[in-house]
């Protein structure tokens, strides 16, 4: 189980039930100085639908905390204690800081509690003050300052969210999953038996290929492939008793992706040609692995082993808004998801959608339900929707799945595709050039041009594991999650060439944790290549992506001061002292060793430890 603060300090058990629906923040910042210590500002604080992870409820105010002086320092010998003034809430866990250079800024959290006879849910005011002790200037000198305050209002408690737009965008990402940092995502389907998507600059994702037959002088070729290679008379769901569950081990795909480092996983459960791997009401669909194929519950499988074998895998689920060809989709359909029923592109024929059940409304009576299916009854933590423009009923979903889920003490999320704003953004085959403030996760497959499985991909054109490594801290030290896909062979076989690039990532990754997970971005425009940086509480990691020469200039304003311990993490010299060279003005140095440059791989980490 992931810790899921790193800014609040101790966690305190709450003492009563309380709960919150996250609304915009309504803030008066308030900063003081004297002329011996930093001045320091709380910035857009917010009172979140979140709570601290195994607590009793205990709900977090989080905010910016802002030193806009030149040379002073917060540190550890006069540190910053913030918590609330309300009528309607009380600290439980106080908000502090350790370590703030001048002109930087770092999250902090506050635990509160709703005073006795105040009801979840409740619009409040409060006001966050602080106590501060003083100040440190880089030449060493030091004084006392009151400390800044700010107001905030918004929801206290955790309250229940309705089924509206308003509401169910103000949830919040819980902290386990800005934790959580690395996810591997799965799309296996029957797409997996052609496995085709060309290869080089014209391969397109391999999953689209149904998609692809119906587009003739497509780069990817398909409509031409299909033809030469099955025949006109071969139509999409002929290839249903080819995908097969022969080579399908779920107690091994979750044991590679713990060994591979991963903290959850989100396999695809229904891709866009409308094949689920799930089981679910006959009176929806009959178009599945349960009755098709494989005739087998392959999510209810592999979570079922995640939970024996894996526990600490959270659990993820793809789900496809619209069907390129359901014939209940019609009177939604647009551009790429036309609605059905199919057609055979060769001769134009209409086609049977293989497992079709008629029903009145394709987003009443076959999306809502499917959904509420992976929600409830495979309880799952993270909610990955596609196709976001997509005819969609997510505040019905949504507002009773938040709530279900926080009476079981469960904290899930879900995605910007699901109809809605989402907690987090999506980004595929890209990422953030900076740190981007709001929650993103970014998603590519380990493949280079596709998410399901293409056999005509090279072995040599695969991530290794030093591009994993790099990748995953490049968008750790921006404030993102990396979802990377694997794509398993039509009989459920996962190519050695991914097994041996996820292991290869996760030795490196398990050796490294501590400067990965549990981490939040550092408010700083990101360094150029090669550096990248996190932070937690209690310390700075600096990150070099490729090995570093004997010395390591850091012209970046890290927040460093003379008596902090400066040391190597994981390789062969883990936990060796670093030697320092500082110039009083931020400028730093590490002088490094021939074992400690030779000691490691695909990124170097260094940790300041705060004294």
């Amino acid at each position: 189980m992931l810790r899921s603060s790193l800014f609040a300090g101790s966690l305190l058990a709450a003492l009563a039930n309380g709960a919150a629906l996250a609304a915009e923040p309504v803030s008066d910042v308030v900063s003081r100085t004297d002329s011996h210590g930093p001045v320091l500002n709380i910035v857009a604080p917010n009172i979140t639908s979140k709570w601290f992870e195994k607590s009793d409820y205990v709900q977090i105010i989080e905010m910016f905390v802002e030193n806009t002086d030149d040379k002073a320092y917060v540190t550890a010998a006069n540190g910053l204690k913030i918590s609330v003034k309300s009528s309607s809430l009380d600290t439980v866990v106080p908000g502090t800081l350790k370590r703030l250079a001048p002109k930087q800024s770092a999250i902090v959290q506050v635990g509160v509690r709703n005073k006795r006879g105040v009801k979840a849910g409740t619009a409040c005011s409060a006001e966050l003050v602080s106590e501060y002790h003083g100040g440190r200037h880089s030449g060493g000198g030091s004084g006392s300052s009151a400390g800044p305050s700010a107001k905030v209002s918004g929801s206290c408690g955790i309250g229940d969210f309705e089924a509206s737009v308003q509401s169910v965008e103000s949830h919040t990402n819980p902290d386990w999953f800005n934790d959580a940092k690395y996810g591997i995502f799965i799309h296996w389907g029957v797409y997996a038996a052609p496995a085709y998507g060309n290869v080089g600059e014209n391969e397109n994702y391999a999953e689209w290929y149904w998609n692809w037959m119906h587009r003739k002088g497509d780069k990817t070729a398909t409509y031409e492939y299909h033809l030469e290679t099955y025949g006109a008379d071969f139509n999409y769901d002929d290839f249903f008793p080819n995908f097969t569950t022969k080579n399908f081990d779920p107690k091994a795909w979750v044991d590679l992706f713990s060994d591979a480092g991963a903290q959850y996983f989100v396999p695809t459960t229904k891709h866009h040609d409308g094949f689920a791997i799930f089981n679910f009401s006959e009176s929806i669909s009959r178009r599945s692995s349960v009755h098709y194929g494989p005739k087998r519950d392959i999510i209810g499988d592999l979570f079922a082993a995640a939970r024996k074998h894996q526990p600490h895998l959270r659990l993820g689920t793809y789900f496809s808004m619209p069907e390129w060809y359901n014939p209940a989709y019609k009177r939604y359909g647009s551009g790429s998801f036309p609605g059905g029923p199919p057609t055979n592109p060769y001769t134009g024929a209409e086609l049977e959608y293989t497992g079709y059940v008629e029903v009145d409304d394709f987003v009443r009576d076959i999306q809502l339900p499917q959904m509420q299916t992976l929600a409830y009854e495979y309880d799952v933590d993270i909610m990955w929707c596609d196709i976001s423009g997509s005819p969609n009923n997510m505040t019905v979903l949504a507002a009773p799945w938040l709530n279900w889920a926080r009476d079981r003490r469960r904290q899930v999320t879900f995605n910007n595709r699901c109809g809605l704003r989402g907690d987090f953004d999506t980004p595929e085959y890209t990422t953030n050039n900076e740190t981007v403030e709001h929650k993103w996760e970014a998603s590519r497959g380990m493949d280079p041009h596709s998410y399901g499985y293409n056999y005509q991909t090279p072995d040599d054109e695969y991530l290794t594991g030093e591009s994993i490594a790099r990748t995953l801290v490049d968008i750790v030290s921006k404030n993102g999650n990396f979802l990377l896909d694997i794509g398993p062979e039509h009989d459920g076989a996962i190519k050695e060439v991914m097994q041996r690039g996820l292991r290869d990532a996760g030795r490196w990754i398990k050796s490294h944790g501590e400067a990965i997970f549990n981490t939040r971005y550092w408010k700083v425009t990101p360094g150029l290549d090669p550096l990248r940086y996190t932070t937690t509480h209690d310390a700075f990691y600096i990150h070099h992506l490729g090995a570093p020469s004997g010395t390591l200039s850091i012209a970046d304003p890290v927040p460093y001061l003379p008596g902090d311990k400066v040391t190597v993490v994981g390789g062969k010299q883990h936990g060796k002292t670093v030697p320092v060279k500082w110039d009083g003005i931020g400028k730093l140095s590490f002088e490094l060793s021939d074992e400690v440059v030779q000691g490691d791989e695909y990124v170097w980490t260094f940790k300041i430890e705060y004294k």
